[in-house]
């Protein structure tokens, strides 16, 4: 089954795709150009919306498989940022750590 994302109160929640469904796909046309207009706007909002709340969830999945330390998937979002970037802070002081190593080798080497 696929999930869908919704939009509730400016979070993106995952719905079941059963619960999509049940929702009517054809609104009735709206009774003149200028509401057709509005109408059109508000629906093309919510699909930006809608599309932009997917992609932050499928980003977000990506990176919880990046970073260590979070299988389970339960934890929240913000969780998972601080977890990022605390993992990305240990990365740069390997590198810099790895650095200094090659820095000293080379002058043992001369």
């Amino acid at each position: 089954m696929v999930a869908h994302a919704t939009i509730n109160n400016g979070r993106c929640d995952a719905a079941p795709a059963a619960a999509a469904k049940s929702r009517p796909a054809v609104m009735p046309p709206p009774a003149s150009n200028h509401g057709a207009a509005c109408k059109n706007s508000g629906s093309n909002k919510e699909r930006r919306r809608m599309r932009r709340c997917v992609e932050v969830r499928r980003k977000m999945e990506a990176l919880r498989r990046l970073v260590p330390g979070g299988g389970g998937g339960e934890d929240s979002g913000e969780e998972l940022l601080f977890r990022a970037a605390d993992y990305i802070a240990r990365l740069q002081v390997q590198v810099k750590v790895m650095q200094l190593m090659v820095d000293v080798l080379e002058q043992t080497k001369d």
